[in-house]
């Protein structure tokens, strides 16, 4: 009935002022992450460039949402690779070439996007809309696209436990407790991150098996859009508040004084 339908567009509209909010938060924040990873000295480790690389796909997220998604999920499994190595093999590490390390890192990342635009193009059928809007994933891609997505989740989540596990067993190690620090941070962006990622995709995925009006799919679908905004919105904040590598680098960049320091001036 008509209520109905008002109720669900009114909610629809509520949750996409949340997204957009989300949205541009992210975009914001994630430049400035980027714009600090690349104009500061202390952040040109492999690790450091994958996470500023992050950031970019994070803000191309926001116009190209399929893009961004498929390279920065890949782009968060090569964070957890490159901290495994680091830790289980540190001298192999410390001599390999960066350029060459870093080229295949962005290969994989590459042909993970590839894969996904091939499948909005192959599969590709005009007359998929949802809410008067068209679908990007039709027949078999929601599929394959939803397995895809699974498998490099899990494959992450197992590399950054693999690797938790292996710092826990050095905890002696004072070169191992210095990359800690930095990890635990990885850590908790990855856990907003995979799960905004999750839940998004699972809910993205699902409603298309789902028999519903269009007011109701509207909704369901604005409702689905936040929650991988939520997770790209807060890794600046989470990298900012938790590690004093990157907070010391954007206060830095942006002529930021601790609050201790202006707290003795005055």
């Amino acid at each position: 009935n008509s209520s109905e339908v008002f109720l669900f567009l009114l909610a629809a509209k509520c949750f996409y002022t949340i997204f957009a909010a989300l949205s541009a938060f992210g975009v914001v924040c994630n430049s400035i992450l980027l714009f600090t990873t690349i104009r500061s000295k202390s952040l040109r480790a492999p690790c450091n460039i994958l996470i500023g690389s992050c950031a970019l796909f994070d803000v191309v997220h926001q116009f190209l949402p399929e893009m961004g998604v498929a390279a920065g999920s890949f782009a968060v499994l090569s964070i957890g690779i490159d901290r495994f190595i680091s830790i289980s093999m540190p001298n192999m590490y410390r001599r390999m070439n960066v350029p060459m390390y870093l080229s295949i890192q962005y290969l994989a990342i590459s042909l993970f996007s590839a894969y996904n635009a091939f499948l909005i193009f192959y599969f590709y059928r005009d007359h998929d809309v949802i809410c008067n809007m068209p679908s990007v994933f039709h027949d078999n891609a929601v599929s394959w696209w939803a397995y895809s997505s699974a498998i490099v989740n899990v494959i992450t989540f197992g590399i950054y436990v693999w690797t938790w596990r292996l710092i826990k067993a050095q905890s002696e190690n004072l070169e191992v407790k210095q990359m800690s620090r930095i990890f635990r941070t990885i850590v908790l962006v990855t856990i907003f991150d995979l799960s905004g990622w999750a839940i998004t995709q699972t809910l993205v995925a699902t409603q298309n098996f789902i028999d519903l009006p269009d007011h109701q799919r509207l909704c369901y679908v604005c409702f689905a859009s936040i929650f991988v905004n939520l997770g790209i919105a807060v890794k600046f904040l989470v990298y900012y508040f938790t590690s004093t590598e990157y907070k010391k680098a954007i206060n830095n960049r942006f002529h930021v004084q601790p609050t201790s320091k202006i707290s003795q001036s005055g």
